[in-house]
């Protein structure tokens, strides 16, 4: 697995991607945390979300644990413990997937919050149902927490 990681955060660097900076927190392979910029035109503009990355012992079989530190207002992310939707991450994953897909697949979290499969049951109505507010509440919550 560690030479599977060490891997993959090269792949990483070398992409310089400017909207997530990632790496093993602590010195900790299993454990790396990313800083992701929330996407322009998007109510989470002009935030940093902090999100832990736990990788099992059988990664890349089973897909990482992946947890936003940053409170953030999204139907799809718990908003007391960070969880991310199960299916978003977890249904889809296979061994060819990797960090990089993970990181992809949050900014397009970020980008379309998907009010079909919520965790958070009353934001998505929010969503579904009032956008303007939605925004107004998920912007209020990038600036008080993630900025």
């Amino acid at each position: 697995m560690s030479k599977r990681l060490t891997k993959e955060l090269g792949k990483i660097a070398k992409k310089e991607l400017d909207w997530v900076t990632i790496a093993p927190h602590n010195d900790n392979l299993q454990h790396w945390r990313a800083n992701i910029t929330g996407p322009a035109s998007s109510p989470y503009e002009g935030g940093t979300f902090i999100v832990d990355f736990i990788f099992p012992a059988d990664y890349p079989f089973k897909c990482p644990e992946i947890k936003f530190l940053t409170k953030i207002y999204h139907p799809n992310i718990k908003t007391d413990t960070g969880e991310i939707c199960a299916d978003i991450i977890n249904s889809n994953w296979a061994p060819t997937l990797d960090v990089y897909h993970c990181l992809e697949t949050l900014q397009s979290m970020l980008l379309n919050p998907n009010p079909d499969s919520p965790v958070e049951a009353q934001i998505a109505t929010q969503l579904r149902d009032d956008y303007d507010a939605f925004a107004a509440t998920a912007k209020k919550w990038t600036a008080e927490h993630a900025s």
